[in-house]
C-alpha cells in the first residue's frame, strides 16, 4: 500500500512480543499473588514458545526463500526477523530473571521450596534416588549417538539431557562397546514436572524432574560414568499446509500433515547456561542452526512447568479468590431454555456469565422431540466437551446435526479430527470448511417447530465453543430467536455446507465476501458525517489490530477530527497519538487476571449509535483469508451492557497500558486521589454480583457441568 512505511506501521511481529512484555509485567507485579505470578510466568514462556513456532518460522521461511517486500514495511523481513530474534532474547533473559530472584524466593518466603541440587541433604539424595528406581526408571529410554546410532529426531518442545559418557573403570562392557560418545534422554512429558520431597521445617518441597534424572544417571545409565550432563530443549516451526489435497479430503491431508509436523525444521535451540561452548555448538550443528538461534537458559529450562505447581501446593490465600461465574438472570428464573431466548435477546458475558445456558440449548435441543435440526461451527472445544457431547446425542436420536469442524485451528489440530471422527460417526454430517478458508466464526442454530410454526434459535459468539476457556477468556454470546436474524444465520450455513452464494442480509456480514467492505463503510461514514455541531467517535475492543488498509482508514478519520479510541489487547501496527498522523487516537491494552477476547464494534453515527460483536479483528486474515461473522446488537438493554464493556474498558487505570507513537507502552496511572478502576473486577460486580443475589428453581440440567476446568494451554491466544 503506497504510503505506508515505518512512519505509519508497527512491525507486527515487534508488536506482538511488546503484549508479551506486558504479560511479563503481571508476572513482575508485587500486587499480584505468587502463584498467579507464576502462571503469568507460565503464560509467558507458552507466548514465546509459539512465536518462534509459527511468526519466527514464517519470518526464516520468508527470508531463506528471498523475499522482503510482502508487507507494508519499510524495513525489510531479514532485518525484522534479526530484530525480532534480539528482543525475543532480551524478553527470555527477563523472564529468567524474574523466575530467579522473585518468584522462587517469594515461593520459599511462601513455605514452598524449588529445591535444586545444592539444596539436598543427603536423606534428600537417598529418597530421591529410590523415588527414580521405583517411578521413573522403566520410563526412560537413552538414546546413543554413534556410528551405528544417528542423532535420532527430537520432540518440538520436550526436554533432553544430553549425556557425555563412558565405561566406568573396571567395566567389562569395555570390550563390547564404544569407549566413550554422547546418550541423550528425554525428560518424559507424562510425569509431572515437580517431584514433592519430604517437608522440612514447614516449607513444602519439590524436586525438579530434570535435576532427579541427572542425580540418577548411574542407575540408568548401568556400567557407565558421565562427564557431563547438559540439559537442552528444541522448538521446531509448527506450520501445517494440506497443499491442493484438502480438495478432496482435507481430514485424511490434516491427520498426515500432524504426523509429520514433528519432522519440520528446528527454529530454536534452549541450552542450559552451564553448558561449554562445544555442547552448544555441536547440537546447533545437528539441528542445522545458527549460533543467534541459540538460547541460554539461567535458572529453569521451559517455565511453562509452572501451570502445574498451584495444584501441588493447594495455598488459595496464595491465589486470587476465586470468582466463580453465575447463570444470568434470564436463564436461572425460567425452566425453559427456548421460552427464555423467546422473551427477548440477552447476553452472556464470559466469565462472569456461566457458558452453562450456551450447553444447555445444544442438550435440550438433543431432547426435545419438537427441534428437527442444529448446525453449529466449531473451531476450539474441550477436551471433553458436553456441548459436543448433545451433538451427538441429538444426532443419535435422529436429528439433523451439522457441525462445522475446522481441521485447521492451530495446535487444536489432533483434538478437533478427533471430534469430527466422533460427530461422524454419531451421524452427524460434519463439514470441513470452505476450501482455502479457516472457519473462525461462532455461531450455533437449533431449527424448532412450534405451534406457529418453525422458529430459530439463534447463538452468535466472539469466543470458543469451550466450556473450559469461558471460565478463563472474556466474551460476549448474544441468544436471539429474531426471525430476520435466525434467517441470516440459516443462509451463513448454506453458504459454509453448500454452494449458496451469499445473498442480501438482514443484518449480518461476513467475511471474506463483504465484512472488509463493512468495516470501511462504518469508518467512512464516521469520517464523513463528523462535524463541531456532531462529532465523530469510534470505539473498539479487539484482539489485535494489523490490517493496513483499515489503519489507513482510522489514520483518514483522525485527521478529520473523528475521536477513536481503541481497546487492543494484543499486536498493535497502528501508532496512536503521533502528530500530523493520528493526534485523535488512543489505544490501551489489558492485561489482567482474565484474557481479554472479546470484539466489540461502536461508531457513533450522527447520535444514532451502531454497535456490533464479532468473530474478527481488524487483521488480514480475518478479513480476507477466514468465515468470520459480524451482528448487530439490537436489544436497548444489551447494547447498554456492551457499551458498559467498552467505557470501563476505556478508563481502567489498574491493568491497563497505554501506547505510544514507537509502538512501546506505559502503564496507565490513576490521578492523585483518584479513584481506582480495575475494570475485570467492576464487570464481575456488574454482571455476577448483582445476578448471584437471584435463586433459580431450574430443573436439573441435563449434563454434568465442568467444575475445574484447569489452565488453557500453554501459549494458547484463544483466536
Amino acid at each position: 500500500m503506497k504510503g505506508t512505511g515505518k512512519r505509519r506501521l508497527i512491525e507486527r511481529e515487534l508488536s506482538l512480543l511488546e503484549f508479551q512484555s506486558r504479560v511479563l509485567a503481571q508476572a513482575e507485579d508485587e500486587r499480584v499473588p505468587i502463584l498467579d505470578r507464576c502462571r503469568f510466568a507460565a503464560i509467558v514462556a507458552g507466548n514465546l514458545d509459539e512465536f518462534y513456532m509459527v511468526h519466527m518460522a514464517l519470518l526464516r521461511r520468508v527470508v531463506e526463500d528471498g523475499g522482503g517486500d510482502i508487507r507494508p514495511y519499510d524495513r525489510s523481513i531479514a532485518w525484522i526477523l534479526k530484530e525480532a530474534k534480539a528482543r525475543a532474547r532480551r524478553l527470555t533473559r527477563r523472564l529468567q530473571a524474574c523466575i530467579g530472584r522473585e518468584l522462587l524466593p517469594g515461593l520459599l518466603r511462601n513455605g514452598i521450596e524449588i529445591a535444586r541440587p545444592k539444596r539436598w541433604t543427603e536423606a534428600d539424595r537417598e529418597y530421591l534416588l529410590n523415588w527414580f528406581s521405583e517411578r521413573l526408571l522403566a520410563v526412560l529410554t537413552p538414546l546413543a549417538v554413534d556410528a551405528a546410532h544417528p542423532f535420532p529426531l527430537l520432540a518440538s518442545g520436550a526436554m533432553f539431557i544430553l549425556f557425555h559418557a563412558r565405561p566406568a573403570a573396571g567395566s567389562d562392557r569395555r570390550q563390547y562397546f564404544a569407549q566413550a560418545g554422547q546418550i541423550l534422554v528425554q525428560v518424559p512429558p507424562s510425569f509431572g514436572r515437580f517431584v514433592p520431597m519430604p517437608d522440612a521445617g514447614g516449607i513444602k518441597r519439590f524436586a525438579l524432574l530434570e535435576d532427579v534424572i541427572v542425580a540418577a544417571a548411574s542407575r540408568l545409565l548401568g556400567g557407565y560414568e558421565t562427564g557431563g550432563a547438559y540439559l537442552f530443549r528444541v522448538t521446531r516451526d509448527a506450520d501445517i499446509d494440506a497443499g491442493d489435497e484438502y480438495a478432496e479430503n482435507l481430514l485424511v491431508a490434516m491427520e498426515r500433515q500432524v504426523r509429520d509436523r514433528r519432522r519440520n525444521a528446528a527454529v530454536r535451540l534452549e541450552i542450559f547456561a552451564d553448558a561449554p561452548p562445544p555442547v552448544a555448538a555441536y547440537l546447533l550443528e545437528r539441528l542445522e542452526l545458527d549460533e543467534d538461534d541459540c538460547i541460554r537458559v539461567g535458572t529453569l529450562m521451559d517455565p511453562k512447568g509452572l501451570f502445574g505447581l498451584a495444584p501441588l501446593v493447594r495455598r488459595p490465600d496464595l491465589e486470587e479468590p476465586p470468582r466463580q461465574p453465575v447463570l444470568h438472570p434470564r436463564v436461572a428464573g425460567s425452566r425453559d431454555i427456548f421460552r427464555a431466548i423467546q422473551a427477548g435477546d440477552f447476553a452472556l458475558f464470559h466469565p462472569f456469565h456461566s457458558f452453562d445456558p450456551v450447553v444447555e440449548l445444544a442438550a435440550r435441543a438433543a431432547e426435545d422431540p419438537d427441534v428437527l435440526a442444529i448446525k453449529i461451527t466449531l473451531y476450539r472445544v474441550s477436551g471433553d466437551s458436553p456441548l459436543v457431547a448433545a451433538l451427538m446425542r441429538a444426532a443419535e436420536a435422529g436429528k439433523q446435526v451439522t457441525a462445522v469442524v475446522e481441521l485447521r485451528a492451530r495446535f487444536d489440530e489432533e483434538a478437533n479430527i478427533q471430534w469430527a471422527r466422533r460427530l461422524d460417526a454419531a451421524g452427524a454430517h460434519v463439514i470441513y470448511g470452505v476450501v482455502g478458508y479457516k472457519t473462525h466464526s461462532k455461531a450455533m442454530l437449533v431449527v424448532r417447530r412450534e405451534e406457529d410454526g418453525i422458529r430459530r434459535y439463534v447463538h452468535l459468539g466472539t469466543g470458543n465453543y469451550n466450556d473450559r476457556t469461558a471460565r478463563q477468556y472474556t466474551d460476549i454470546g448474544l441468544l436471539t430467536a429474531r426471525p430476520d436474524t435466525g434467517e441470516d444465520i440459516s443462509a451463513f450455513f448454506n453458504v459454509i455446507t453448500g454452494y449458496s452464494m451469499p445473498p442480501k442480509w438482514n443484518h449480518i456480514e461476513m467475511a471474506p465476501t463483504g465484512l472488509r467492505r463493512k468495516f470501511l463503510a462504518l469508518i467512512e461514514r464516521e469520517t464523513e458525517r463528523h462535524s463541531p455541531e456532531s462529532p465523530g467517535f469510534i470505539r473498539a475492543k479487539i484482539n489485535s489490530l494489523t490490517d493496513p488498509e483499515i489503519i489507513e482508514a482510522l489514520y483518514r478519520a483522525s485527521a478529520a477530527g473523528v475521536r477513536v479510541d481503541l481497546v487492543v489487547r494484543g499486536m498493535c501496527c497502528l501508532r496512536p497519538g503521533a502528530r500530523g498522523l493520528s493526534e485523535n487516537i488512543r489505544v490501551v491494552s489489558i492485561v489482567d487476571r482474565y484474557l481479554e477476547h472479546s470484539r466489540i464494534y461502536h461508531f457513533r453515527n450522527g447520535g444514532n449509535e451502531e454497535v456490533y460483536l464479532s468473530s474478527a479483528d481488524w487483521m488480514e486474515r480475518n478479513l480476507d483469508r477466514r468465515l468470520e461473522l459480524l451482528f448487530p446488537v439490537l436489544d436497548p438493554g444489551v447494547k447498554k451492557d456492551v457499551l458498559r464493556v467498552l467505557d470501563l474498558s476505556l478508563r481502567d487505570n489498574d491493568r491497563a497500558w497505554q501506547m505510544l507513537p514507537d509502538g512501546s507502552y506505559k502503564r496507565v496511572r490513576r490521578r492523585k486521589g483518584g479513584k481506582i478502576v480495575r475494570a475485570q473486577e467492576v464487570l464481575y460486580h456488574v454482571f455476577a454480583g448483582a445476578h448471584s443475589r437471584g435463586k433459580s428453581d431450574r430443573p436439573p440440567l441435563p449434563f454434568q457441568p465442568v467444575e475445574d476446568p484447569g489452565d488453557p494451554k500453554p501459549g494458547r491466544k484463544g483466536n
